[in-house]
This record gives structure tokens, C-alpha cells and sequence, in this order.
């Protein structure tokens, strides 16, 4: 038997009182290590369910986190964790999604866990009799949730930390319920350091007088150790930047509480107020359920992403070093090889691991363009091929259009250099193209997520060499070569990966670039080289005559290739030249072949 109160609260311009509801599966619920003989489960949605029942967002919570995501509750003073974020209008939004936030099997905020009453002896609490659990354990009680809320998929599942481990688990768990899954400052398996954290607070927990053994009561708990955990803990949870800007030696303190730095009194605030919301033998089962979770095992990350249908996206923070952005790389690398629809975005935050709870415009952003998709501005600059309206237009326009009519229909492509994502989401519409594209720039990646690219921010190079050969039939460098560090080695390794590369640059040779040098005798300005010397960054400008001489010289490497179709603008980028093209062409562009 299965019942719950099923209410939903309104909308209007704020998410306001909300209520914590309460589901009880009145029936046997296998672990992986034992059995419940029913599982009592608190949560908070917001929202409703559209007529279909696939708008559902299922929001996964932190270790110490709970199901109070959004909104007031009665009497209180501040909202849920993730207010900023979620509610009408918001990244997050209430009146286009159906939102449910349950606290996880196992924790203390409601569901049950060590310090719940055993539903087969009510006078006693389960403590460290509890079975030990997992986080795949979690999220089958967060589906015999949805199932009695009558969910037919996930739109998305959003989960930062020991949250984003959870949306990891559904999308491999569950791969035809979860069409999105944003991972937010995760890994795939702890580190050797972090579990070693993570023993550090059991310990202290452990070796607290009043611990014994895991059998105490309520109010008598072991508190100093679970405060020390909590201290312990919180330090991994900031940045050193961070903990500087807040708690610097010389910051001012109250001396009245008998600390000589702020820091220690901060600590101490973080390690008595959490004493008053949690259990200890939940803490070290939690901490051990995230200690144990490993998908990359004996077969690999590779294998255990295998089935993975949903589109998924991975934020990682500069500043975080418990998960660290290699970490959350690692995750995404894994999908791209294994040909994934996974994009990866680095905000630079000096919050530490905390950074997903900051209300921050580049965090809202990214989440609302992976939700929703285009923003206002997007939408503004979607390319359309057929028009031009300045010269500017015009160059920018030029390579597409050439790209374009050499890409096959339903091709893989990989755009290096992508910018906001405009090609590739042409090819996509236009030809059933599925594309990647890689580019450094924050802002230009969050374009590409808001258009449903698939994007990688990271490094070309480093992208270049987590695929696997012959992975994509284009490889693309839209003007992009002249920015790179030894880009002759890159084209290389792009004709490892693609099975054609087509690459555009500007002509260095054009006859009014020499004219204008022979005339004035210094560095060229326009729109196509607008910076002085001084203040430019790394630009290999070359030649027509140069690309030729390399391709030429290229062919006794490992990899063998030939130059196919080749185009030459004129100085407008309209009209075409075949006559003298390293004179008289503004800009190239080659198809290169890999034999």
C-alpha cells in the first residue's frame, strides 16, 4: 500500500509558504546491502505536472543537505538552500517545470535513515544497525517517489557534490527516463585524499566519549566529534582565496568569545549549529555511501557510461580542489570518448567547492541556458545564412558558407574554436549534423549550451587528445589556427581524429597588407588585425604559400594526407580568385584528407 498527501502549492511571482510532504512505502524495499521493511520518504515539490507528466526536474541534495530547496517554511527567517534559483522566472522555473527535491534515503531531514525509528520496533532507533547504503540505494527510493507522483520521465535530474553523484547514478541507472542531467561539482569515485577526509571526521566522531558505539540517545549524542567533523569538513568545502577574503588575520573578532582568529570562530559557529540538525551515525553512513560509490571500477568509467542516452552537462569551479575541475573533466572526456552528448563548463569562482550554493549571474546563466535554452541575446544573433548586411557580416559569414556546402547530411563534427555555437547549430538543423564544439571562452561555451550545442570549454589541444582516432568525418578550424601554440601540431592531430579537417585562415601574403607594410613600414591595423603590438596576444599570422609549403612537407609524417577542394576570397570575401591566390586572396580556406 502506498499513500501520501500529493498537494502542490501555487505560483505566482515568488515561491512563498511551503509545505514538507511525506511518502510511505508501506511495503518491503531492497538495499544493496539489506532490506527496509518500508521506507518513509520527505519532500518538497513546486510546480505542476503537465499533461503528459514529463516535465518533472528532480533536484538531488548535498551530503548535509535536505529536501527544503525552495520557499519558506512556516516561521522561517530564510528560504531553502537553492531559493535564487528556483521559482517562477527563475533558471529553475516553476511555471514551465514540475520541481521535486526529496532528502535522500538515509539522511536525517525526514526520510528514513540511522536516526529514524525501526518501522518492526518503534521504541528503538536504528543507529548504526542501519543498513549500509549506497547511492544507487538513494536513487531507486527517489524513483518509487516519482512512480507514485505519476512521473512519467525526468527532464532533468540537477545535483551538485553528493547531488551531481546522484544524477550520475540515474543517468547510468536509468537511461531512458532522464533526457538531461546537469552535474555540478562531482566526481565519478572519491580520491584517496578525500576519503582520508572523510575518516578523519568518523574518527572524531568515533572517538567521542559519548559516541558509544553508535548507541545513544537523542540530545546525547557524541557532539564534539560530529562538530569536529563538521569543521573538518567545511574546510575542504571553500577555496584558500576564499577563506582569506572572509577570515584573513586581519580581520577584525569579537574577543569576547575568547578566539584569536575569525576563522576559529567560524568554524566553531559551522561545528555547533550542525549538532543541532544532524545525527552522527548518519554522518559516517553518508560519508561512507559517498567513500564507496565508484563508476569507474574494474571496467572503466568508458564502460560503466556505456548506455547513457540523456544529454548531460558538467560545471566544475576553478577554485574547487575536494572535487576538483580534472575530476569533472574526467566524466565528460569518458562520454565524449564512448561519442556522448556531454558538455563541460569551468566557472572561474573563488567560493571552493561551495560555489554551486552562491548566488551567482555566470552559475544561473549557465543552468537556465541548459534548461530553457537561448536567451534573449542568443536568440538575436542566431546565425542565418542568407543574408549579409555588413562587411563585418560578410567575413564572419564567408567560411560557413563554403563549410557548409562540404559537410555531408548526419556527419560528425567537431568545431574547434566554435565560438558561440552558430555553425554547428546550423549544420544540425539544416543536416542532421551532430556536433562538438570546443572553445575557451566562458561566455561563447554558455552560448552553445543555450543553443544545444554540445560544447567542451577547455583547452583544444587537450580535447584533441582524449579522441579516439577517426572519431569525427569533419574536424573544422573556423580562423582559429592562427591563435594556437605550434598549430601545425594540432592539424596533425586533428587528421588523427577527423577524417577530413577544413580549415580557414587569413591570407598574411594579400597584396594590400604588403602594399600597406611597404608603404608605412610598420604593423598592419584593420578589422582583421586590430590590436598593436604591444597588447596583442598570440597570433601566428601566415601565408597561402606557408599552408602549402607545411601540407607539402607534412606528407612524409605518420599521418598521410592530401589537400582537397580549396577556396580563395577575394580581399571583399565575396567574390572567389583562382589566379595567384597567395597575392591576391583575403582569405583560404582548405579541405585537408586523411589517405
Amino acid at each position: 500500500m502506498i499513500h501520501s498527501d500529493k498537494t502542490h502549492i501555487s505560483q505566482d511571482q515568488e515561491l512563498r509558504q511551503v509545505e514538507e510532504k511525506k511518502f510511505l512505502l508501506s511495503e518491503p524495499f531492497k538495499l544493496e546491502n539489506g532490506e527496509l521493511s518500508s521506507l518513509e520518504i520527505a519532500y518538497e515539490s513546486y510546480g505542476s505536472l503537465n499533461q503528459e507528466r514529463t516535465n518533472c526536474i528532480l533536484l538531488c541534495h548535498a551530503l548535509t543537505g535536505d529536501h527544503h530547496a525552495a520557499g519558506y517554511h512556516e516561521g522561517d527567517e530564510k528560504p531553502g538552500w537553492w531559493n535564487h534559483l528556483i521559482g517562477p522566472g527563475k533558471p529553475i522555473d516553476t511555471n514551465i517545470f514540475f520541481v521535486v527535491c526529496s532528502n535522500c534515503l538515509g539522511a536525517c531531514g525526514g526520510s528514513t535513515g540511522p536516526a529514524s525509528k525501526s518501522f518492526d520496533d518503534t521504541s528503538k532507533i536504528y543507529g548504526m544497525g542501519f543498513p549500509d547504503f549506497t547511492i544507487k540505494d538513494m536513487i531507486r527510493a527517489q524513483k518509487a517517489l516519482l512512480d507514485f507522483l505519476e512521473v512519467n520521465n525526468i527532464e532533468a535530474v540537477i545535483g551538485g557534490s553528493m547531488g551531481g553523484m546522484q544524477a550520475l547514478q540515474w543517468i547510468v541507472e536509468f537511461p531512458e527516463f532522464v533526457q538531461k542531467a546537469l552535474v555540478i561539482a562531482a566526481t565519478s569515485r572519491h580520491s584517496a585524499q578525500t576519503i582520508a577526509f572523510n575518516e578523519v571526521g568518523r574518527r572524531s566522531i568515533q572517538g567521542d566519549p559519548l559516541w558509544n558505539k553508535g548507541d545513544y540517545s537523542q540530545g546525547s549524542g557524541p557532539d564534539i566529534g560530529l562538530a569536529v567533523a563538521r569543521m573538518m569538513a567545511h574546510i575542504t568545502y571553500l577555496s584558500d582565496e576564499g577563506m582569506e577574503d572572509k577570515f584573513g588575520r586581519d580581520q577584525p573578532i569579537d574577543s569576547t568569545h575568547n578566539f584569536e582568529f575569525k576563522v576559529e570562530s567560524y568554524l566553531d559557529h559551522q561545528g555547533k549549529k550542525f549538532v543541532d540538525r544532524f545525527d552522527a551515525n548518519t554522518y559516517i553512513k553518508l560519508t561512507k555511501a559517498l567513500d564507496r560509490f565508484d563508476l569507474v571500477g574494474d571496467q572503466g568509467l568508458d564502460n560503466s557510461l556505456s548506455h547513457v542516452k540523456s544529454k548531460v552537462l558538467v560545471i566544475a569551479f576553478t577554485s574547487d580542489w575536494l572535487y576538483t575541475p580534472e575530476q569533472n573533466k574526467e566524466i565528460v572526456n569518458a562520454m565524449l570518448r564512448i561519442g556522448k552528448d556531454a558538455s563541460y563548463l569551468e566557472l572561474d569562482h573563488k567560493h571552493g567547492h561551495d560555489s554551486f550554493l552562491i548566488n551567482s549571474p555566470d552559475f544561473l546563466r549557465t543552468v537556465s541556458a541548459f534548461l530553457i535554452g537561448k536567451t534573449e541575446e542568443d536568440k538575436k544573433e542566431k546565425r542565418n545564412s542568407g543574408s549579409t548586411h555588413s562587411r563585418y557580416d560578410v567575413k564572419k559569414e564567408a567560411d560557413f558558407k563554403i563549410i557548409d556546402d562540404w559537410v555531408e547530411p548526419s556527419s560528425k563534427v567537431l568545431d574547434l574554436g566554435c565560438g558561440k555555437g552558430a555553425l554547428l547549430e546550423y549544420l544540425r538543423d539544416t543536416k542532421d549534423v551532430f556536433g562538438l564544439g570546443v572553445d575557451y571562452d566562458l561566455n561563447k561555451a554558455t552560448s552553445c549550451v543555450a543553443r544545444g550545442v554540445t560544447v567542451c570549454q577547455e583547452d583544444i589541444r587537450k580535447v584533441l587528445s582524449n579522441l579516439k582516432d577517426n572519431s569525427f568525418d569533419w574536424v573544422i578550424f573556423s580562423r582559429m589556427v592562427e591563435e594556437l601554440e605550434e598549430p601545425g601540431k594540432v592539424i596533425l592531430e586533428a587528421l588523427r581524429v577527423g577524417k577530413r579537417v577544413a580549415i580557414s585562415f587569413v591570407n598574411y601574403s594579400y597584396w594590400k597588407n604588403r602594399y600597406r607594410f611597404l608603404r608605412s613600414g610598420v604593423r598592419i591595423r584593420n578589422e582583421v588585425y586590430p590590436d598593436p603590438w604591444e597588447t596583442s596576444k598570440l597570433r601566428n599570422y601566415f601565408s597561402v604559400r606557408d599552408f602549402e609549403l607545411f601540407c607539402k612537407d607534412m606528407r612524409t609524417e605518420k599521418i598521410e594526407f592530401s589537400i582537397g577542394r580549396k577556396v580563395f576570397h577575394r580581399g571583399d570575401w565575396v567574390k572567389t580568385c583562382k589566379f595567384l591566390p597567395n597575392l591576391r586572396a583575403g582569405l583560404a580556406i582548405y579541405e585537408l584528407i586523411k589517405k
